[in-house]
């Protein structure tokens, strides 16, 4: 505020007044400082609650591999059973997750025994696999498993840590095969000598000769001895070379008891024929090899394309079953020469495959 102030006169009689005071200065008014205005503080804002972060992600498994399927398998729709859903699920080679000793998976129980054959007049030799956890209380099915010439009841289980032993113990423990009990016999059924010893039409007679021992000897004592599901529907036969003979000879002559049949790399003789041992007689016609009423429910060929031991004779059955209409499945493993491949392939697709209630 700003503050004014007059000037003051005094007047006499007559007599100017000597003590005129001094005139009045004005002074100026210190001016009041201007008060800062308050600033009132802006009121501490509550802070947000803090944000629950959001989960992180499980990450997606990685998928599996899909299976490279056998797409140039073929099927046929000849005198037999419908096999169709079953060509279609071949896979080419067998996965590798199978194939070797897992330490969380318990197998199957080997019993190494003989039996008497009254075919061979002698005691055979024979291994047979029993599924883990195997019981008297639950019948199971049964696979016959044929190794090659000059091998024996030993070829085939494998070593303990990969083979067939190994490979359907993993299978059924993941549920893609059916609990069975294998059968590794010793094909070899001679009267007269305990082994093969050429490669002959006498030696190669006693190989086609096991049919006999099969059904008259090692089967009945299979089926007295252990916890078996009897029957066509519960019974497969399956072999490698000469046992891929022998399984499609015992498959065409007893279609009555075995409703499986499998063969892997087939050795030539089944049909005459001619390789570079032996100008083979046959144990068939060619236009024999057909099933009058019964056929099995499966049967599957199957052989490397490299093979450089029985060539294109595995490839020969599948052209004359073709021929005489008969219902199979036959693929090829490329690159595959006589082994593996193809026999972890055959054992693989044909195990995971029996005992499926294929309908006639």
């Amino acid at each position: 505020m700003l503050v004014f102030c007059g000037v003051l006169c005094i007047a006499g009689c007559g007599k100017k007044d000597e003590t005129m005071s001094e005139p009045t200065k004005q002074v100026e008014a210190t001016p009041e400082p201007t008060a800062e205005p308050t600033v009132t503080p802006e009121p501490t804002a509550t802070p947000g609650s803090t944000a629950t972060p959001e989960p992180t992600a499980t990450p997606e498994p990685t998928p599996t591999p899909v299976p490279e399927y056998a797409k140039d398998a073929w099927f046929g729709f000849g005198n037999g059973a419908d096999m169709e859903s079953v060509a279609n699920e071949v896979e080419i080679k067998a996965p590798a997750a199978y194939q070797y000793k897992k330490k969380d998976v318990t197998y199957g129980e080997i019993v190494k025994t003989k039996y008497y054959s009254t075919t061979c007049e002698r005691d055979k030799n024979v291994i047979v696999l029993l599924p883990a956890g195997y019981t008297e209380e639950k019948k199971y099915p049964v696979t016959y498993i044929l190794h090659g010439v000059f091998g024996d009841e030993k070829s085939m289980i494998g070593d303990g840590n990969s083979g067939i032993r190994i490979m359907v113990g993993n299978m059924i423990e993941k549920g893609i095969a059916e609990d069975m009990i294998l059968v590794f016999p010793y094909m070899y059924s001679s009267k007269t000598q305990p082994a093969c010893t050429a490669i002959d039409h006498e030696n190669m007679a006693a190989y086609d000769n096991f049919v006999n021992d099969m059904s008259d000897d090692l089967m009945p004592f299979i089926e007295e001895n252990y916890s078996v599901a009897t029957g066509r529907e519960n019974t497969a036969v399956v072999g490698f070379s000469m046992g891929g003979r022998e399984s499609l000879c015992i498959g065409f002559s007893r279609p009555d008891l075995f409703g499986y049949v499998g063969a892997i790399a087939p050795a030539p003789g089944l049909t005459p024929g001619k390789d570079m041992y032996l100008d083979h007689i046959g144990t068939f016609k060619e236009e024999e090899l057909a099933f009058a009423n019964e056929s099995p429910y499966l049967l599957m060929i199957c052989s490397g394309d490299k093979d450089s031991v029985v060539g294109e004779f595995p490839k020969s059955y599948h052209n004359i079953l073709t021929k005489n209409e008969v219902n199979h499945i036959w693929w090829e493993i490329p690159g595959s020469d006589h082994g593996d491949p193809a026999i972890s392939s055959g054992i693989y697709n044909f195990c995971k495959s029996v005992f499926k209630n294929l309908q006639e």
